[in-house]
């Protein structure tokens, strides 16, 4: 199976009405109403509608994504109740036979008599109606052989009636799977049209790492070709101020050969810029690692210290058709005004740190950029353009993510403790009619949080356990239900990520979970779409680069072990590697690393689905998974690992620590 059988698409299957999975709750259709009546004021500009919010591309793909997991988890919890009564009904076929065969033992008549050899055909029959009418009509059996018969006869009857419980359970899988390949069909449709699985490639940055590296070595090889021309033809580089009248460069000639000649400070400039390549990204501007701005400051070179502004406004402007080797390349946009800049090396390529590709690199020129100035024309006088957001939303050439837990929601239990089971919507014999709530599976005594802040209201409920409840005065209120202990107080007032409650299995319920519902107006409505609008850049770890979670270009990533990685994480992986090997001579194992937002659709060993797609902690590449470990491995690894600079995570995984 491909990883498109982990989602779903199309918006016929948000209407269709699943059989129950293995659920953990019998939840009514329409819950006791609780606490305050929800009043009908209009939702407040800080917290909106949840109907009103128009899902994205994410919060849909969550969303049916959940209603396929449903329908394979049917399907898969059919097929093994029927493989299991098909075990009982072969089991009960066997007991018949045996019966059988203890009436041929009782005959006590020699192998040729015609009766015995007539109840040795008959035992190996596949069909009762065989036995009986074949047996039961003889008059030579005795009474003993006669209740022999009869057993066996209801054990046929039996073996019947489970093999037409299987068969039933058959064809309802077959109707499952039937159901999720036209989903299949679906879901690429979808994932064409939205683009889903992976972010487009920023302007200017390579489609693939491969490139990438091609570019690097590319631009490596090229100015120490430059360096060594220099040397053979014993040019020496002259201050920048003397070069200030030729344009900050001039041209030399000696016997046939001509070279450019650049100023000493900007060839100090580009030798650190070379040595840089491959350094990671970081905006505090600590070596080994720099922002695109501080990749430019170079001891004896230019006084390049400050922002891509400050640097725009004091340096001198030149054409942007004509750029030289060492000239400062500025991107700018309204919202941000100077966000970005690197450094021209020639051949329409220049170095710089953009936290879109989280490595000091090369870069593509812009084919329109903002400004390009040259250092060695000494100091200018220019007006960066002033930023049209009192938030800049672009960083170093990348747009920032938008926070996850904006309008101050919060999802119920942590990340890592759960797993999705039953959905929103879902009918079947475990519910009145349709599931009101999402069912989120977890051990007993997991924490659970309230998503918004509001005001507590508590009810005693047969099918919930203690109904905790929490309204809010735009007329919306979640509900949470099946807590083994409530850790609030009725009339309580809370906030968006207090502990309230453990999970638990009280009331009406096959095991422990977390029964989260959402009312508008006293109606519910489906929690997932409106949980991931707030969740969808947030999981695991901050974003970066300005993509969202699960959708980071392949390109902007390395290959480590065979799983993908953003490169500084990739760069401590591979020596934590590299070190394994010679220590233990064996190959350290990588289980686990950057997940698109469709192969974050994975199913438990519960069956639940391990991760929200747009929030795993696995969406950035900044986490990876390791194989089994010896116990000496284990404590090599962590020793290891942590001092590269990365944090264990737990279960064997690891991640770049902050």
């Amino acid at each position: 199976m491909t990883r498109w059988t982990r989602v779903i698409a199309g918006a016929t299957v948000l209407a269709c009405v699943l059989g129950p999975t293995a659920a953990h709750a019998a939840d009514p259709t329409t819950s006791p109403s609780t606490g305050p009546t929800p009043t009908t004021s209009s939702p407040t500009l800080d917290v909106p509608d949840p109907l009103a919010i128009a899902p994205s591309a994410i919060a849909q793909l969550t969303t049916l994504a959940l209603r396929y997991e449903a329908n394979l988890s049917v399907a898969e919890d059919l097929r093994k109740e029927a493989a299991q009564v098909t075990r009982d009904a072969n089991r009960q076929r066997s007991l018949a036979r045996a019966y059988v065969a203890q009436v041929v033992d009782y005959a006590m008549s020699p192998n040729s008599d015609p009766f015995a050899q007539r109840l040795s055909a008959l035992a190996a029959a596949e069909n009762p109606v065989d036995l009986i009418t074949g047996v039961f009509s003889s008059e030579q059996i005795t009474e003993a052989q006669e209740g022999h018969l009869g057993d066996a006869k209801r054990a046929f009857d039996a073996a019947q009636v489970l093999q037409k419980r299987a068969d039933r359970a058959t064809r309802s899988a077959e109707r499952s799977e039937a159901t999720a390949k036209r989903q299949l069909k679906q879901i690429g449709e979808l994932a064409e049209d939205l683009g889903l699985g992976a972010s487009s490639t920023p302007q200017g940055l390579p489609e693939t790492r491969t490139e990438q590296e091609s570019w690097n070595t590319a631009a490596i090889g090229s100015w120490r070709r430059y360096k060594a021309q220099l040397k053979r033809l014993g040019v020496r580089t002259p201050p920048a101020s003397r070069l200030v009248k030729s344009g900050g460069a001039r041209t030399a000639t000696v016997g046939s050969r001509t070279v450019e000649v650049l100023p000493r400070q900007t060839v100090r400039m580009v030798d650190a810029l070379v040595a840089r390549i491959g350094d990671d990204y970081d905006a505090k501007n600590a070596a080994p690692a720099w922002s695109c701005g501080g990749v430019v400051r170079v001891e004896g070179g230019y006084d390049l210290t400050g922002t891509p502004a400050q640097l725009y406004a004091r340096t001198v402007k030149v054409r942007t058709n004509a750029p030289k080797r060492g000239d400062l390349v500025f991107s700018a946009n309204r919202a941000s005004g100077v966000h970005h800049v690197g450094v021209y090396i020639g051949d329409g390529r220049m170095i710089d740190a953009p936290a879109t590709r989280g490595q000091v690199g090369v870069s593509l020129l812009p084919a329109k950029p903002y400004a390009i100035t040259r250092p060695s024309l000494g100091a200018g006088r220019n007006t960066p353009p002033k930023p049209t957001s009192a938030k800049a939303p672009t960083v170093c050439n990348a747009t920032k993510p938008v926070a996850a837990t904006r309008q101050g929601w919060t999802f119920p239990l942590k990340q890592g403790t759960y797993g999705i089971s039953a959905g929103f919507g879902m009918g079947g014999s475990l519910w009145q009619s349709t599931h009101t709530g999402q069912d989120l599976s977890a051990p007993t005594g997991t924490p659970i949080y309230a998503s918004r802040g509001g005001t507590v209201s508590l009810q005693e409920v047969g099918w919930a356990g203690t109904l905790i409840t929490i309204s809010h005065p735009d007329g919306t209120a979640e509900r949470y239900a099946h807590s083994s202990q409530v850790l609030v107080e009725d009339g309580q007032t809370v906030n968006s990520g207090d502990e309230i409650a453990l999970v638990g299995s009280r009331g009406n319920s096959t095991g422990p979970h977390l029964h989260f519902e959402i009312q508008v107006n006293g109606e519910f409505i489906d929690p997932m779409p409106v949980l991931v609008q707030f969740l969808a850049n947030a999981g695991g770890g901050t974003g970066w680069g300005g993509y969202s979670n699960g959708q980071v270009p392949r390109g902007v990533m390395c290959d480590v072990g065979g799983v993908l990685l953003r490169c500084d994480v990739g760069k401590r992986a591979q020596r934590l590697a590299s070190g394994f090997r010679r220590t233990f001579d064996e190959r350290l194992e990588f289980t686990a690393g950057y997940r698109d937002i469709v192969g974050q659709i994975q199913r438990g060993p519960e069956g639940d689905l391990v991760d929200i797609p747009g929030t795993s902690p696995y969406g950035w590449g900044t986490r990876f998974e390791l194989g089994s470990l010896t116990k000496a491995q284990r404590a090599w690894v962590a020793k290891r690992a942590t001092a590269l600079g990365l944090r264990d995570e737990g279960a064997g995984a690891w991640s770049l620590r902050p």
